[in-house]
């Protein structure tokens, strides 16, 4: 009896051992999906409330940029006219409850224009503004926009001291396209071209990651015709099972959790101070979390 035992033993860890390995097929982001949309909007005017509603009612994710020092105040902004634009900033008290969903960015604290200052205030424009809205909100700020877009690779390098790890420009690439430097992150197009986009990217059908990226000004959408393109741009891309829906900051960082994935000849592993990464496999999508090893065959391999 134990022969036949032990037979039958050898017999199930050579089946085992010849059981053919999943093929690794690349990264997914989470559950499996290859598209993402990204909304990002800038200085937290009192506007964000209307376009807040509409993205929660679409299960759209923004990323809002705000200027501390304006938060619950008016200010004017003169123009080169001569005429003076007053925007309403939204109210301290309601930034919890208002971007309860959404991810809550720096702006700089007063707006200031990064190439016309010097490096002391670019750094003192960050960190008053990271300061104060951590500290009215409780959470960790570690995405901004540059005040009028503006930013030089020397600003760039500045702005990754200070603990932020991604910072858009408004220098639109008409693509969907995976950033190259995320501290001079260039979006896919401002909002009021979103529409001249949209069906092509519903379109895509392929294993590749993407990205849809999109800014603003919530100020902007007074103008009823462009509040009107918002809507259906949202109506149509909102709710989507094979879009990532996504703040900045989530964003980067799950990007950067792909870069920490360990390759060996037989083997992917996630290490243990990483976040859960999505892979392909040839038996299907797999969630790797942190600490896990998951046998492979490489697409190079032969048997």
């Amino acid at each position: 009896m134990k022969k036949i035992l032990v037979v039958l033993l050898g017999m199930l860890v050579t089946i085992s051992s010849c059981k053919e390995k999943d093929e690794f097929m690349g990264f997914s982001y989470p559950e499996g999906k290859y598209k993402s949309l990204i909304m990002s909007y800038d200085d937290g005017t009192i506007e964000d409330i209307q376009l807040v509603n509409l993205f929660d009612q679409h299960h759209i994710v923004g990323t809002f940029n705000l200027n501390s020092a304006y938060i619950g105040a008016t200010r004017g902004w003169p123009q080169e006219n001569g005429d003076t634009i007053f925007q309403k900033y939204v109210p301290k008290e309601t930034l919890m409850s208002l971007y309860k969903k959404h991810e809550i960015a720096a702006h700089g604290a007063l707006h200031k224009d990064f190439l016309k200052v010097s490096d002391k205030e670019i750094l003192e424009e960050i960190s008053t503004d990271v300061s104060t809205l951590s500290e009215l909100t409780g959470r960790e700020i570690i995405s901004m926009a540059y005040p009028f877009g503006n930013t030089s690779d020397h600003i760039a390098e500045l702005v990754s001291t200070t603990g932020i790890t991604n910072a858009r420009t408004v220098a639109d690439t008409y693509q969907f396209d995976l950033p190259t430097n995320y501290l001079k992150w260039n979006p896919t197009c401002h909002d009021s071209k979103v529409l001249d986009y949209l069906d092509d990217y519903l379109a895509i059908d392929k294993p590749e990651l993407s990205l849809f990226y999109v800014w603003g000004h919530s100020w902007e959408f007074k103008d009823e015709s462009r509040w009107d393109i918002m809507v259906k741009f949202c109506e149509k891309i909102g709710a989507k099972e094979d879009i990532w829906y996504v703040g900045t900051g989530e964003f980067t960082d799950y990007m950067k959790a792909i870069k920490n994935i360990e390759f060996e000849a037989d083997k992917i592993t996630n290490p243990t101070d990483n976040k859960p990464v999505w892979i392909k496999l040839s038996s299907g999508f797999k969630e790797l979390q942190p600490g896990e090893e998951q046998a492979i065959k490489l697409v190079a391999d032969e048997d």
